[in-house]
């Protein structure tokens, strides 16, 4: 499971690859309240090379925040820290999401 905490009043979130399971299995299970932003992850998150794309500039975090387990109300952000491979992992997901769920 990610490990949450804050510091410098910032809340570091680090994940792993194992943590995409659990983004995914929440993902399906709310799938008609994340379509809108996994629509927009899968838009915009390639032109940030993946690693760089900011979550809460876009208000895309929610899903990673009921999945992780985790809340931004106490200091309005977060910064990810996870492997490389974390975010092509999870583009990948989204993209499936997107695809399967949010095309039209």
């Amino acid at each position: 499971m990610a490990n949450v905490h804050i510091e410098n009043n910032e809340l570091l979130l680090e994940a792993s690859l194992e943590d995409i399971e659990t983004i995914v299995k929440e993902a399906l299970k709310n799938i008609d309240q994340y379509k809108e932003e996994i629509s927009v992850i899968y838009d915009k998150m390639p032109k940030f090379e993946y690693k760089y794309f900011c979550f809460y500039a876009y208000s895309t975090y929610r899903l990673l925040e009921k999945a992780l387990n985790f809340s931004c109300d106490e200091v309005g952000h977060f910064r990810l820290i996870a492997p490389e491979e974390f975010y092509y992992a999870f583009f990948g997901v989204i993209s499936t999401l997107y695809h399967e769920h949010c095309a039209k």
